[in-house]
């Protein structure tokens, strides 16, 4: 499973709590029913089951949207943007599940199982490593590159120059978890989901890196915000009228104490208000992008 991290975790740390998801999914148990990527349940036609919590369905076509998953695990397990014909963003701590010749990618469909395009995954880079005392060589920032194995005929979606304002608006959208606690949340939605947000300042988040990351929280001002199954997936606002790509979702911005884990849901503060989630700031890594792409090309 890929989650949407609850406190800062990095190399090591992320990859024992994705093996853990898979085994849980694996295991084939009931408690692995009610993960997010279990087939969700039947539900009543027009009916519009919240998720990206608080979210809507898309209202509108997002052809740079990308869904990532194994086939060997059901349905999905983290979302990406296409950001070249054969690129795609997506967030480091879903490394552990993109294996090149296995893992498949569905680009420019609203629906996660069906339609747009699928690719495989000819290979995965990560920002290059920096050394932490504690941890040894770790990833710079919660940010990897994916390339297809072919190119793909959807539009990529332009890394914008810079993240905007705090207090600019801006949109998340994914396939992520529908409410707060995995256990009694039940399936992830089956058509892509949205929620408008808004940049705050950094210091609303717990354990931010200042510049390579961006705090946002629900436009509405509501318990709403992107949660597991939405790692990797885009931020998004408007640019000159079309939209640019500024975030690929990391983890929740308001847990406390990263020994136990924290007490935040995804959407709310430990103590039950409106909470905030931590998104990679894509464009702080615009120029790595440009050129990892710009030497395949060549």
């Amino acid at each position: 499973m890929c989650v949407f991290t609850t406190t800062r975790k990095r190399a090591a740390l992320l990859a024992t709590g994705m093996a853990a998801g898979i085994a849980l999914i694996s295991a084939g148990t009931a408690a692995a029913a009610t993960t997010l990527h279990a087939t969700p349940p039947a539900v009543p036609a027009g009916a519009d089951r919240a998720a990206i919590i608080g979210g809507r369905t898309a209202s509108e076509p997002y052809s740079f949207m990308a869904s990532l998953r194994l086939p060997s695990l059901p349905a999905h397990h983290c979302g990406g943007s296409l950001v070249a014909p054969d690129w795609v963003v997506t967030a480091a701590h879903c490394e552990g599940l993109l294996k090149p010749g296995k893992t498949r990618v569905r680009v420019g469909s609203s629906d996660r199982d069906k339609g747009g395009s699928v690719a495989g995954v000819k290979r995965v880079m990560t920002y290059p490593l920096r050394y932490d005392s504690r941890l040894g060589k770790v990833p710079e920032g919660d940010l990897a590159l994916v390339q297809l194995d072919r190119r793909v005929s959807q539009t990529p979606i332009r890394i914008a120059d810079g993240p905007g304002r705090v207090g600019e608006p801006t949109r998340v959208i994914g396939w992520g978890m529908t409410c707060e606690y995995r256990r009694t949340c039940g399936g992830g939605p089956q058509q892509l989901r949205e929620l408008d947000t808004v940049r705050l300042a950094d210091q609303r988040c717990t354990s931010l890196d200042h510049g390579t990351e961006v705090c946002t929280g629900a436009l509405s001002g509501k318990a709403a915000n992107a949660c597991n199954g939405d790692s990797g997936g885009p931020q998004i606002r408007r640019v000159a009228g079309r939209w640019e790509l500024i975030g690929a979702t990391s983890r929740d911005g308001d847990d406390k104490d990263p020994r136990t884990g924290g007490s935040a849901g995804c959407a709310t503060t430990p103590d039950g208000k409106p909470g905030a989630g931590v998104w990679t700031d894509v464009t702080h890594y615009r120029s790595w992008i440009d050129d990892v792409i710009g030497k395949d090309a060549r």
